[in-house]
């Protein structure tokens, strides 16, 4: 598991579960379940696993449905060695302006855009009190926004690297208009199970 999958996974279980038939939704969730002890949500970190049951259950074009409840939370464009992933479900949008209108998670998230640190070197350099920034940090966690990248020794016991899913977040509000564009590296963003077969189409 990586990449932007956990990020993604709440409104991309949520677009799943709105445009598939129920008869095959209860079966999918009931098999994903009996067979791999997961929900849908869950099973987006995983996805070859939802792939693989919803393709038991259905006749469908799994993957072009997979690709256009994909398409209603972000739009992919491959540039160089980097993606540039545009948020499109609202959701998702406001919960990075969320997560950015907080003063000390917008300093641990630009610490994390290009680094790779343990908490602690986080905490030091974004100069947040620990007290608050463990839960911010473990917050950011929980939504997908900053995942594991390693582990590194210290004091004879392996702790966790974290980084930013993106490099660069641009935000581009308007009158009528809001954009948040996020910059992924190629090595993370193929680290993400749900976007294999966007990449595909991407080439």
């Amino acid at each position: 598991m990586g990449g932007i999958d956990r990020l993604i996974a709440s409104s991309l279980s949520s677009e799943i579960k709105k445009n598939l038939d129920l008869e095959i939704l209860k079966d999918t969730e009931r098999e994903l379940f009996l067979e791999h002890g997961m929900s849908i949500k869950l099973s987006i970190e995983h996805f070859q696993k939802f792939t693989s049951v919803l393709r038991k259950k259905s006749t469908m074009d799994v993957k072009k449905f997979e690709n256009d409840c994909i398409d209603k939370i972000l739009k992919v464009k491959k540039r160089d060695d980097k993606f540039l992933v545009t948020i499109v479900n609202s959701d998702l949008r406001d919960l990075i302006l969320e997560l950015f209108g907080d003063i000390e998670t917008r300093k641990i998230i630009s610490t994390l855009l290009e680094n790779e640190y343990t908490i602690p070197k986080i905490l030091k350099e974004s100069k947040v009190p620990k007290t608050s920034g463990y839960r911010k940090i473990e917050n950011l966690i929980l939504h997908g926004f900053i995942i594991e990248s390693g582990k590194v020794l210290s004091e004879s016991k392996k702790i966790s690297k974290l980084q930013c899913v993106f490099q660069e977040i641009k935000l581009d509000i308007k009158k009528d208009k809001m954009e948040i564009v996020g910059i992924v590296n190629k090595k993370l963003f193929e680290k993400s199970t749900s976007m294999k077969s966007i990449i595909e189409l991407l080439g």
